[in-house]
């Protein structure tokens, strides 16, 4: 079934209750799709956001162009006791619920992130560009405002998502 016989159908459901029943029925485009386009609405008009973007953004890019990088952190995931959770884009095109996971995985892995930061930052193998880079992404992933900006998008993004689900 189409999107356009989906319309259809419900135009013509609305044009017969009006009719025969006398009463006017109010059609919505579907719900979800007009949240997603609150939200990115919501995020254009807020810069800040762009930066949280753009680290997290950063860490999917890390993690997800180098399988090395990725069984780095399983293992350390492993070392302390902590469900590996692969991390993703956030606010991109995708559904409230998806960005929501991507938050979330960067919040249960938090711990896992900065000891893996910290060891490829020390890390004597790695070129000094490279370690100078980790350890930036350490300073900004462990500084107060990531912290709170990272609590207050995970629990945003968890209520947008459970309305989405809906």
């Amino acid at each position: 079934m189409t999107v356009t016989t989906i319309i259809d159908k419900r135009l013509f459901i609305n044009k017969t209750m009006r009719y025969d029943y006398n009463c006017l029925l109010v059609l919505l485009h579907c719900l979800n799709h007009r949240l997603e386009l609150a939200v990115h609405d919501s995020i254009k008009d807020i810069g800040a956001l762009n930066h949280f973007k753009s680290f997290i953004d950063s860490l999917y890019v890390l993690y997800n162009a180098s399988p090395k990088n990725q069984n780095e952190l399983r293992n350390v995931c492993n070392e302390l006791d902590i469900l590996f959770l692969k991390l993703g884009r956030v606010l991109d095109v995708r559904w409230v619920a998806s960005s929501w996971r991507a938050i979330n995985a960067v919040w249960k892995t938090f711990p896992a992130l900065c000891n893996h930061f910290c060891n490829a930052a020390n890390d004597s193998t790695k070129n000094s560009k490279t370690r100078n880079k980790y350890l930036g992404l350490k300073k900004r992933l462990a500084s107060p405002e990531f912290v709170s900006d990272l609590g207050l998008m995970c629990d945003c993004l968890q209520e947008l998502s459970i309305l989405s689900n809906q």
